[in-house]
């Protein structure tokens, strides 16, 4: 994977993200998802009717503002795997329920995901491009 472009980990705090996969018929899926960021992961909570296994996929998170000057975005490209029932499951599903206490009152009882990340992409407009923002 290669290194987070600088300044946009307060994205990854962001409750929203949008999860595009290559659906069945070879039409772009996007969906909404709940999120957390793990370090060198992202895990995302998803439906039991989806499937993931080993597929690349394309998570994006972003700040949007009427003021065109504060607008940003991350875009992560790596490879989706359903965790299977164990410790990582049970980190990420403790760390989804820390972010977003309405777990705590629907309990999610879909699978988790990993991204594992390749590619960090993104734009902010409130800091100029470094040279290697999309390293």
């Amino acid at each position: 994977m290669n290194g987070l472009p600088k300044n946009y980990a307060s994205l990854l705090r962001a409750r929203r993200a949008y999860l595009a996969t290559e659906g069945f018929d070879g039409a772009a899926e996007v969906v909404p998802v709940c999120f957390t960021w793990a370090g060198e992961a992202i895990w995302i909570a998803v439906s039991e009717d989806t499937d993931f296994s080993d597929q690349r996929v394309t998570f994006l998170v972003d700040r949007w503002d009427e003021d065109w000057t504060k607008l940003s975005w991350l875009v992560a490209k790596g490879r989706a795997t359903i965790l299977p029932d164990g410790p990582e499951a049970d980190r990420a599903l403790d760390a989804l329920e820390s972010k977003y206490a309405q777990y705590l009152k629907y309990p999610h009882y879909g699978p988790i995901m990993r991204l594992d990340v390749e590619e960090w992409i993104g734009a902010d407009a409130l800091e100029p491009e470094p040279d290697d923002w999309a390293t």
